[in-house]
């Protein structure tokens, strides 16, 4: 059963979530060596651990340039009393801080309210908690034109939802299936009152927690 959570169409906050700290095995904490060449044929000896030759590896690509090339603009960078691979280290977690800034942005809550807002259709955003976090202006047309609401308090106290998936295995199916959607049955009653459809649900691109948007596709 889904309930709704105590706001209007809106955006409210999140309640903070724990995050597991990653871990480490023993191998990624070991240095590996590394010859480079640059274009003028200078050769450096570099020791770093493989996560940051793996974050050099992506800057790279999204630089279109090789590893060698992108050392060398590092090393013609550096003070005279600096350490070329704490340099390495140093830009290489630097870049990755700046590429997690630009996608937390984008899947702020603020965006993914946008998104269900300027849906032409009803159009809810789900947690995984089984509440309703955020609706748009059509979805609550919908529930005035088939079902007896009163004022928006009513909404919040006597309004149930369901769909007839766990919403816990409609997000690990759409894990399993990136770039897929969901069809599924819903069911919405007030009182004795009620009303069935088909709503197509989709990973809300949203870091914040796993969460899911419907677009109702039929009622």
């Amino acid at each position: 059963m889904l309930i709704v959570k105590p706001s209007s169409n809106a955006l409210s906050e999140l309640e903070p979530i724990e995050e597991p700290l990653p871990a480490v095995a023993a191998d990624e904490i070991e240095p590996r060596f590394r010859a480079v060449v640059g274009r003028g044929g200078e050769r450096r000896g570099i020791r770093l651990e493989g996560i940051y030759w793996d974050g050099l590896g992506r800057m790279s690509s999204a630089g279109k340039m090789s590893t060698a090339d992108l050392v060398h603009y590092t090393a013609s960078q550096m003070p005279e009393s600096g350490n070329l691979a704490s340099l390495l280290r140093v830009l290489s977690f630097k870049w990755a801080l700046r590429r997690l800034d630009t996608v937390e942005d984008a899947s702020s809550m603020a965006n993914v309210n946008a998104i269900i807002q300027a849906s032409p259709s009803p159009t809810i955003l789900l947690t995984q908690e089984k509440k309703i976090q955020l609706f748009n202006d059509p979805f609550l047309t919908m529930l005035r034109q088939r079902l007896p609401l009163g004022d928006a308090a009513q909404l919040t106290k006597t309004l149930r939802f369901s769909i007839d998936t766990q919403i816990d295995e409609a997000i690990a199916t759409l894990y399993r299936n990136r770039g897929k959607t969901l069809n599924t049955g819903f069911t919405i009653a007030v009182g004795a009152a009620s009303m069935k459809g088909q709503i197509n649900l989709a990973l809300a691109p949203t870091h914040e927690k796993p969460m899911l948007i419907g677009y109702v596709s039929r009622y």
